[in-house]
This record gives C-alpha cells, sequence and structure tokens, in this order.
C-alpha cells in the first residue's frame, strides 16, 4: 500500500452531515449504515434540487469526509459529511452545510474491489507513522469519482482515501 503525495488547495464541499457511530446499527459496507442513510438523503435532496445548485465544480464526483472529535476513540463516534465540490459559497440551500477542508499535504491511497470493505485504515495509519508522518488535522476523506460502482458492486470499485498529513519532527508539532 505505498500511497501517492500530492498538495492540495482548500477545498469547499457543500453536503449533509452525521454525527454517532454510523455502524451502530448496520456494520460494514452496507447502505443501511447511518453513512449509507446519510448518502441516500443527500442524493435525493440533489435530484429535486440540483438545478438550484450551479457552482458545482464536479457533480460526478463525492467527498466522504470523516472527522474525528475527542469521542472518536473512547466511544466510537465521530462526525461523517457528504458532499460535493464548489467553487464558491453562493446560494446555499438551508438544508445544506459548508465544510472548508484545509490546503495540505495528502498521503492518497488507492483502494480497490473488497480491499474497501476491509480494515484499510490500521495499514493506512501505520504507514503514516512508519513513513515519518503523522495526520495534520483530525479528518480524513474518501473521494468517490466514476471509478466507484457503489456499495453492491466493492468488487469492480476504486476509491481514493486522503490523510492530511505533516512531518512527525516538523516545528509545530
Amino acid at each position: 500500500m505505498e500511497p501517492l503525495i500530492i498538495t492540495k488547495p482548500q477545498i469547499i464541499l457543500l453536503g449533509m452531515s452525521f454525527f454517532g457511530d454510523p455502524f451502530d446499527s448496520f456494520r460494514g459496507w452496507e447502505e443501511e449504515n447511518e453513512i449509507g442513510r446519510l448518502w441516500k438523503r443527500f442524493m435525493q435532496f440533489l435530484e429535486n434540487n440540483v438545478k438550484n445548485i450551479s457552482h458545482l465544480s464536479n457533480p460526478e464526483a463525492g467527498y466522504e469526509v470523516h472527522i474525528y472529535h475527542p469521542e472518536t476513540t473512547t466511544m466510537g463516534v465521530f462526525e461523517v459529511f457528504v458532499g460535493l465540490e464548489i467553487e464558491k459559497i453562493e446560494r446555499i440551500p438551508i438544508e445544506l452545510l459548508i465544510k472548508l477542508i484545509p490546503p495540505s499535504k495528502y498521503a492518497v491511497f488507492t483502494l480497490s474491489g473488497e480491499e474497501i470493505a476491509s480494515d484499510w485504515h490500521m495499514r493506512i495509519d501505520r504507514w503514516i507513522s512508519d513513513a515519518g508522518f503523522k495526520q495534520a488535522y483530525p479528518f480524513s476523506f474518501q473521494y468517490l469519482d466514476k471509478r466507484f460502482k457503489g456499495v453492491e458492486n466493492l468488487a469492480d470499485s476504486e476509491l481514493d482515501v486522503y490523510m492530511p498529513i505533516k512531518p512527525t519532527t516538523s516545528p509545530n508539532s
């Protein structure tokens, strides 16, 4: 699992959010867990309102942001934000939220097939540590474009996981 190291500018996302344990009722990559339900709710909203959102950067690519809080390690709860990239903050429907993803250096891991439903986050954390980095911000995101064929078709899917990183020896550690 060797990532690509890139630097990205700020990303502006428009979407919906959930806070809690998304796997409380359904484990794994299933449409009935809270993440699947969040995606359904967001996609239904878009179907009815996409004409009112003219400033989408790429309506074919989604983001799933996992935002970690102090309760994440002790209680297993975190925020999940799903959305699309927008060019500017303008005419935002009240039902939607904005997330500003800060500019950062990222380790980008491409996951394929059944690897998507595996315990990949532990391998990524180990790679980051072994490579002399640490997480720069308390979030990561998955980038889902046309390569992702859906939860029901993981075997033929790919997605990218972006982990914001910085050197462990950084003066601002």
